[in-house]
């Protein structure tokens, strides 16, 4: 008889992995194949996932989403910037003709992301993102992606696959076969990609295919209904018909594992049903099952026919913790500072021409654009600055005749939330006539209706990337 916990990768909150140990440690008694870690302290999270890995058989899987470096889920890591910023920096380097250089400040930062992530006990990392973003109204994906175009795409996947897994790191391709030409969020609803197989394979397709020639040891099954694979419009995460096209037309033969199965991406299926589909389907690892134990229950009372052959090989080859010296932090936060600011792309001719009006328009309430806008009142004394939410009220803003107006954008894609708010694209419209430069803390396609006027992609709204865009006013207001 199966043991079914051995398909499973839970969820772990690292802000409680000393209190709730005993209870992540039952689920490694029972067989879990590993867990995927969300957030926790750097020392804490290294020092129980040790501990976890000690009661094991078998090595575990240690996943987490470090698309920008463990920072973004461990206090304490590197936070490096988004896939998209780091493309900016390679066409800002090449235009200058540095591109040999930037190419391997952005290598050094896949290592760090390597060298940060094995010292922390993870030995999988959910990226690259080999989505293509050719639909500007992606909610979801945006800044995710390296690029618009199979080229650029499958150029940095390749480089992150490569650094990665010289340095320890199983990598994990997402999300398969392209999350980017949609217009739906796959934790909220299940998206259509329309394409035809003509299209998939010329387009979204083909980082995947250089991912699977760069030697990828895993690649993640988007949410997605894409009749090109499957007529019947299954989500590719669970569908039979999408797995035997990446075995057999595309030759793959690595680890294949869901997204997770608690988005409202699965569809009208339960997450049991899923669970089945995607064992019988081939797929190899089911992640962040809601109810392990419920879901456990439903496949052993199913007899789900299953293959654990290709998944306990992976995992036997795995590396529990590293023995590696602690990772050289300040330097990684150094380099992130420089790609940071290589990134910031500006568009049309700014010219400030008088004192700085300042209005934030931040979509969620959480004040992230306080750092840019402190920055920029020590510079400029004098200079108004407002900051407006949803819910903030109503505030009567006129731009004084001496004054230069600058609307700053605090909008950040992430999971759930269904893109940028229709609050913030009205306020932008109603500054419209009086605006004078316009910066994007997030993605460049928050700025594709401004018209002529002069903008600013920044990609993330980092405290960084908030002082280097002030830095780069402050000459601008000095060179005037």
């Amino acid at each position: 008889m199966l043991n079914y916990f051995q398909f499973m990768v839970p969820r772990l909150n690292g802000d409680e992995i000393r209190e709730r140990f005993s209870w992540y440690r039952s689920f490694v008694r029972k067989g879990a194949a590993g867990f995927i870690i969300f957030g926790g302290e750097l020392d804490t999270v290294r020092r129980y996932i040790k501990k976890l890995q000690d009661a094991a058989e078998i090595p575990l899987i240690i996943a987490s989403d470090l698309e920008r470096g463990l920072g973004q889920q461990v206090k304490g890591g590197t936070l490096f910037p988004p896939a998209m910023a780091l493309a900016a920096a390679f066409r800002k380097g090449a235009r200058e003709k540095r591109q040999g250089a930037s190419l391997q400040l952005i290598r050094k930062s896949f290592r760090a992301v390597a060298e940060e992530a094995t010292y922390a006990g993870i030995n999988t990392v959910f990226a690259p993102v080999l989505d293509i973003n050719t639909n500007p109204k992606n909610p979801i994906i945006a800044v995710r992606a390296f690029g618009e175009d199979p080229a650029t795409v499958s150029l940095f996947g390749r480089e992150m696959i490569q650094a990665l897994q010289k340095n320890g790191i199983a990598a994990c391709g997402k999300h398969f076969p392209g999350h980017g030409d949609t217009a739906a969020d796959s934790h909220i609803r299940l998206p259509l990609l329309k394409q035809d197989l003509r299209r998939l394979k010329r387009y979204e397709l083909k980082p995947f295919q250089t991912a699977v020639a760069s030697g990828v040891r895993m690649i993640m099954l988007g949410h997605l209904s894409v009749p090109a694979l499957d007529p019947s419009c299954v989500p590719v995460s669970f569908s039979k018909d999408a797995v035997q096209f990446l075995r057999r037309d595309m030759g793959y033969e690595g680890l294949l594992i869901t997204d997770a199965l608690n988005m409202g991406g699965i569809g009208k299926f339960s997450e049991e049903e899923a669970s089945r589909m995607a064992l019988e389907a081939g797929v190899d690892i089911l992640l962040h099952p809601s109810d392990p134990e419920r879901t456990a229950s439903f496949l052993k009372r199913e007899k789900v026919h299953a293959h654990p052959d290709r998944l306990l090989f992976f995992r036997k080859g795995l590396h529990p913790l590293s023995d590696r010296a602690e990772p050289l932090f300040d330097k990684h936060r150094c380099l992130s500072e420089k790609l940071t600011a290589d990134a910031i792309t500006v568009i049309g001719n700014i010219r400030i021409t008088g004192l700085p009006l300042l209005i934030v328009l931040d979509d969620e309430k959480e004040e992230k654009g306080d750092v840019f806008a402190h920055a920029m009142e020590r510079q400029i004394p004098g200079m108004r600055v407002f900051r407006l939410a949803p819910g903030s009220g109503p505030v009567r803003i006129n731009k004084k005749e001496h004054e230069f107006m600058i609307i700053a954008l605090f909008s950040e894609t992430r999971a759930w939330k269904g893109g940028a708010s229709s609050w913030l694209f009205r306020k932008l419209s109603s500054f419209r006539t009086q605006t004078d430069l316009v910066i994007s803390f997030g993605s460049p396609y928050l700025l594709r209706d401004i018209g002529k006027v002069p903008g600013i992609l920044v990609y993330w709204h980092a405290e960084q990337a908030q002082r280097a865009v002030a830095e780069l006013l402050k000459k601008l207001l000095h060179d005037r």
